[in-house]
């Protein structure tokens, strides 16, 4: 049968080429667009992460620039490179005046050759501990740090120079010394209890008991004989007496000695009862500025014997006591009493006084007063009092 509307049937044959090419474009659209994306989403990834590291070395920056620790950079010649405000401010360079600057220039010998061998534990692969030692401060003074070395790196792991830290720790040795002093002193506070236990249980008893053997004697005595009896048993008493202070005092903890003037005006205070009436104190030259501590020591205890030996051998109605320093220290003690016994100047406590003296290479002289009684003097030069003080 003919076509009917006379037409010519369809043929898409031509068409397929046409489609083929179309697909094939929207397919590379859709790999373009899929690239497209994968890389916003890479160069987002990357943004994101640069901000990260900016934030991050923003901080870090805020971290060092507040820091109270001084953090120096160094090139590998160990030349500074940066230096933030907090070296600064406990060095006192700007870190325009250092940079460039080998860092030695910071240090006394001893803390150089301690920073050498940090830097050649890092260069040996090794890690540096934290060392203590001194720096130098623009002013020149010098301030106690704890120094902190390490590597600097680059993206490839090589060496390129170190970063150092200071940190001052005066506050912190400070306290360690307290700390270590408080136990010294809890040490020595126990031993003087040991001691004060051992004088009192051992020594008073045994003075004591040699004092009640003379009384049972004395009774037996007459004349001189008990009188003289009678002299060493008050003797025995008085030393029972300055025992049992001296213990008092072991027990007491130390304090903080008060000027030297006020110390020998309190020993002459404390003699008073035992000499009936209040010695005479006077002063000349600057006494409380020339003495060291342990040159004061000797002067009050030989001051203290003194005026235990004036209560109880000299039967004086005064005493003067007088401090003279210059170019050297002169105590001398005069009292106006019945002058020196032959036997005194012979006994131990005097002997004692003597080798105080010549300790500090100076002299000690007792005799009688050129207007009755008895004069002591005890002087050393001041020079030499201290340098045996310092020894």
């Amino acid at each position: 049968m003919g076509n009917p509307d006379g037409l010519r049937p369809l043929d898409d044959s031509h068409d397929t080429p046409r489609r083929t090419g179309s697909a094939r474009q929207a397919h590379l659209i859709d790999e373009l667009r899929q690239e497209l994306e994968d890389t916003n989403r890479g160069l987002i990834a990357l943004h994101t992460e640069l901000e990260n590291a900016r934030r991050a070395e923003a901080r870090l920056a805020a971290i060092v620039a507040s820091s109270d620790d001084a953090m120096l950079s160094l090139d590998s010649e160990l030349r500074v490179e940066t230096w933030n405000p907090g070296a600064r401010r406990l060095l006192g360079h700007t870190e325009e005046q250092i940079a460039g600057q080998a860092v030695a220039t910071l240090m006394p010998d001893a803390a150089r050759a301690e920073f050498r061998t940090a830097v050649e534990q890092i260069r040996s692969g090794g890690r540096a501990e934290s060392h203590q030692c001194r720096w130098h401060r623009a002013d020149g003074t010098e301030v106690d740090v704890a120094v902190t070395v390490s590597a600097r790196r680059d993206a490839d792991g090589a060496l390129v120079g170190y970063c150092a830290t200071a940190r001052d720790i005066t506050h912190q040795l400070a306290a360690q010394a307290e700390l270590a002093s408080a136990r010294a002193d809890r040490e020595v506070m126990a031993e003087r209890d040991r001691i004060a236990r051992d004088l009192h249980d051992m020594v008073i008893q045994r003075v004591f008991g040699a004092g009640l053997a003379l009384q049972s004697t004395a009774a037996r005595l007459h004349g001189p004989d008990a009188d003289r009896m009678h002299t060493v048993i008050d003797e025995l008493d008085a030393t029972i007496r300055e025992l049992r202070t001296t213990i008092f005092d072991l027990h007491q903890p130390a304090q903080k000695a008060a000027s030297l003037r006020a110390q020998v005006l309190d020993e002459a205070a404390a003699a008073q009862p035992r000499l009936g009436f209040a010695p005479a104190v006077e002063f000349e030259g600057p006494v409380d500025a020339s003495l060291p501590d342990a040159t004061a020591a000797h002067l009050l205890a030989v001051l203290r014997e003194a005026l235990s030996n004036a209560a109880r051998h000299a039967q004086a109605s005064a005493v003067t006591v007088f401090v003279r320093a210059d170019a050297e220290l002169l105590l001398e003690i005069t009292d106006d009493g019945r002058g020196i016994d032959p036997a005194v100047t012979r006994s131990s406590g005097l002997t004692n006084l003597r080798r105080r003296a010549e300790k500090l290479g100076g002299t000690f002289a007792v005799g009688r007063a050129p207007a009755g009684g008895t004069r002591l003097r005890w002087r050393i030069p001041l020079a030499g009092a201290r340098s045996a003080a310092t020894t």
